[in-house]
C-alpha cells in the first residue's frame, strides 16, 4: 500500500471546466459475496456498510463540478469512482477547488474486499469482514469498525480510528493521530508527529513508531508476544496488566523511566537511563526506546 498514490496526486492537480449541479445517486449492481470493490472519491464523504445481500447499492449525492459517477463491473469486481473533470488551465493547478462535495453511501456484501481512495473525503466503514480493507486518504478522517482479516490504512493529516477485530492492521500517517480500540493479533502503527493510542484485550505482535508523537498501549501480551515502541521526543506508556509475564528492555537518552517492574539503572555520570528485567517466565518481550521522551511501564 502506497501512502500517496499517483492517482491522488493527479486528483489534487487536475482541473475543472464542467459544472454539474448536485445530483442524487441511486445505483445497484449484483456482486459475489467476496467481490473486490474499489471506491474513489476526491472530496466529501464515503460511508460503507456491510450487509447480507449479494448486491452493491450506491446512494448519496454527486457534487457540483464533478464529471460524473462511474460504476464498472459486477460479480467478482466492481469499480465505483467520482470522476474528476476534464483537465484544463495552466498545469491544471488548483481547479479541484471548483468541485463540491460528493457523498457516497454504499452497501456491500459483508465479506467483500474493499479498496477505498480519497483526497479530502471522510471515510467510514462498518459491518464488513472480508479478506482485506485497504484505505488511503490525504486529509479526511478515517473511521473503521470492521472485522476484515487485514487492514491497510494510509493518511497524511487525517486521524484514524479503528474498532472491530481481525488478524493484522498496518496504519501509516504523517501528522494524523491513530486511535485503535480493535482486537487484532498483529499491529504495526507508524506516524511522524501524530499520537498513537492502543487499547486491546491481547496482542501477539505490536510495533509502533513516532518522531514527536506519544505512544500508549493498554493490553495483555500473549505468551510469545513481541512489542516494540520507539520515538524521538514522544513519551511512551505501557499498561501491561498485573499478571504480566515478559522480558522488558527500556532505554532513554535524556528522558525518565518509571516502572512497576524491575529497577531502573541510572549512570553515575552522564545521561541515559535503562531498564532490563524479567517478570514471570519472561517468554514475551517488550522493548521500548526513546531519545528524549519519558517511559512509563505500569501494572494497570
Amino acid at each position: 500500500m502506497k501512502l500517496i498514490s499517483p492517482l491522488m496526486i493527479a486528483l489534487l492537480l487536475t482541473g475543472s471546466a464542467t459544472a454539474l449541479a448536485a445530483t442524487p445517486i441511486n445505483e445497484s449492481r449484483d456482486a459475489d459475496p467476496t467481490a473486490r470493490i474499489d471506491i474513489s472519491n476526491v472530496r466529501g464523504a464515503v460511508t460503507v456498510n456491510g450487509w447480507e445481500h449479494n448486491r452493491v447499492e450506491v446512494s448519496g449525492t454527486l457534487g457540483k463540478g464533478s464529471k460524473g459517477l462511474r460504476i464498472d463491473g459486477s460479480g467478482s469486481r466492481i469499480d465505483i469512482e467520482v470522476e474528476k473533470p476534464e483537465s484544463s488551465g495552466w498545469f491544471n493547478w488548483g481547479s479541484n477547488a471548483q468541485m463540491e462535495d460528493s457523498v457516497l453511501d454504499i452497501r456491500v456484501p459483508q465479506a467483500a474486499e474493499l479498496h477505498i481512495e480519497t483526497v479530502s473525503a471522510e471515510v467510514t466503514v462498518t459491518g464488513t469482514g472480508g479478506r482485506l480493507l485497504d484505505v488511503s486518504s490525504v486529509s479526511g478522517k478515517i473511521r473503521l469498525d470492521s472485522n476484515a482479516r487485514e487492514l491497510e490504512v494510509g493518511s497524511i493529516s487525517g486521524t484514524v480510528e479503528l474498532t472491530g477485530s481481525g488478524e493484522r492492521a498496518h496504519v501509516e500517517t504523517v501528522s494524523g493521530d491513530i486511535d485503535s480500540r480493535a482486537n487484532r493479533e498483529r499491529l504495526k502503527l507508524e506516524t511522524v508527529s501524530g499520537n498513537i493510542a492502543v487499547s486491546t484485550d491481547s496482542y501477539r505482535e505490536f510495533s509502533a513508531s513516532s518522531v514527536s508523537g506519544d505512544i500508549s498501549l493498554r493490553g495483555k501480551p500473549l505468551d510469545d508476544a513481541r512489542a516494540d515502541a520507539e520515538t524521538m521526543s514522544g513519551d511512551i506508556r505501557i499498561d501491561a496488566g498485573s499478571d504480566l509475564s515478559a522480558r522488558i528492555e527500556a532505554e532513554t537518552f535524556s528522558g525518565r523511566i518509571r516502572s512497576d517492574f524491575g529497577k531502573v539503572e541510572e549512570p553515575e555520570h552522564g545521561p541515559g537511563r535503562s531498564l532490563d528485567t524479567s517478570v514471570g517466565d519472561g517468554r514475551a518481550r517488550i522493548k521500548i526506546d526513546t531519545f528524549s521522551g519519558d517511559i512509563s511501564i505500569r501494572r494497570d
